[in-house]
């Protein structure tokens, strides 16, 4: 755990030292009505959030992070990706530190306000996640798989259960730049002791235990909406179903810049 988080440090701060002066910064905001992550909604609430990112060629460094703004979900992470010939290999540190105790509904899950940030050993709030994707050439079709190598990804023994996570998805556009996302994914684990996964959220999918099954089946809509002549935001919409958590979402965005 410490070598990962050191590792990520190194090359962030290597990468802003050598590159500052030939890449560029970059920052965007958004508004969500909920944060839904690979099956399922971490964030009950609605959320504003922000990323900041230095890139240079392919490379690219940053920070994403969201809260809830009713005081539920917080979420801060960093990562390191670099992309070329339609790869991109990412690596995510991702902390969670939400009080879920503020919601009835999601109060089983505690309050993790006070975690110690630093703390990398038993019982962290951080994981690692490191994932590949491919957007096939001449095509709207997008792969994407992630392994959780590190963190708080853990089986009762204390092994790390490495659960990974694939997802295929395809854009279309239609008139008036709309863009249609169908897209599929499938969580499995590779080292599963008891059939757990990180995919599972809901009581009944941790007590059906199934170390793989379908995340998402989902398809979302978006479209840019022009505000004044200067300046326009991207929106989008859609519905997701997860049959490994037996649930069905609506999702709402606004790419505010």
């Amino acid at each position: 755990m410490k070598k990962i988080l050191f590792t990520l440090v190194a090359l962030l701060s290597t990468t802003l030292f050598f590159a500052q002066e030939k890449g560029k910064f970059d920052f965007t905001a958004s508004l969500h009505n909920q944060w839904y992550w690979r099956g399922y909604a971490v964030g009950p609430d609605p959320i504003i959030a922000a990323q900041a990112s230095f890139k240079y060629r392919g490379l690219e460094v940053g920070t994403w992070n969201g809260y809830g703004l009713a005081g539920i979900w917080k979420d801060v992470d960093t990562y390191i990706s670099y992309s070329k010939s339609g790869f991109t290999i990412s690596l995510w540190d991702i902390f969670n530190y939400s009080d879920y105790t503020a919601s009835p509904a999601y109060a089983g899950y505690g309050n993790h306000t006070q975690a110690n940030y630093f703390h990398l050993g038993k019982g962290t709030r951080h994981f690692f996640d490191l994932s590949v994707g491919y957007s096939v050439p001449k095509t709207g079709l997008n792969l994407f798989l992630a392994t959780i190598i590190g963190g708080r990804d853990r089986n009762t023994d204390g092994s790390q259960t490495y659960s990974s996570y694939f997802k295929a998805s395809y854009n279309f556009s239609l008139e008036n730049d709309i863009t249609v996302t169908p897209y599929v994914s499938y969580g499995f684990a590779l080292n599963s002791d008891n059939g757990n996964t990180f995919w599972q959220w809901t009581d009944k999918a941790v007590t059906d235990a199934k170390s793989s099954g379908f995340n998402e089946i989902g398809v979302n809509i978006s479209k840019p909406i022009k505000i004044t002549d200067n300046y326009s935001i991207k929106a989008s919409a859609g519905a997701v179903a997860s049959p490994i958590n037996h649930t069905m979402t609506g999702l709402l965005g606004v790419t505010l810049f």
